[in-house]
């Protein structure tokens, strides 16, 4: 089952189904270039639909404010005193909850998993550079 199929599994309970037409986003790359502005226009974009979404259905969702707070929640500890009460408010929520550890930690990760990915490149080529050398001086014939 390709991905167009998983999403319009899930969205059927919702009487919803995406378009042939649909392509996939790559969003990996989008959200390595810049994971701050990224996660800052997931809560905007999110909260905006959020609020067309519960308006008018949940009481606690007065403004684009509680919106907000809502999707900012659900991104990073998961729970607030703001529930969703329509069902595609839930599915952003959920949706929201499910991504969110992963886009926290990018943003504030400071650059270390960069630092971190050239640092294992050098070990890597160092310690190749050794088996080298050791390969290269290993007298022939069997080790005792």
């Amino acid at each position: 089952m390709g991905w167009k199929q998983d999403f319009n599994y899930g969205l059927g309970a919702f009487g919803l189904k995406l378009p042939d037409s649909a392509q996939a986003i790559p969003l990996g790359a989008v959200f390595q270039q810049s994971p701050c502005g990224s996660t800052a226009t997931v809560v905007g974009a999110s909260a905006l639909l959020f609020y067309a979404l519960e308006r008018g259905h949940n009481p606690k969702v007065k403004d684009m404010f509680d919106a907000m707070v809502y999707t900012s929640t659900c991104l990073s500890v998961g729970y607030g005193d703001i529930f969703a009460k329509t069902p595609l408010g839930k599915l952003l929520g959920s949706t929201l909850m499910t991504i969110g550890p992963a886009l926290a930690a990018k943003a504030l990760d400071g650059g270390t998993a960069r630092a971190e990915g050239a640092f294992r490149a050098e070990l890597l080529d160092t310690l190749r550079q050794i088996q080298a050398e050791l390969t290269a001086k290993a007298p022939d014939g069997p080790q005792p």
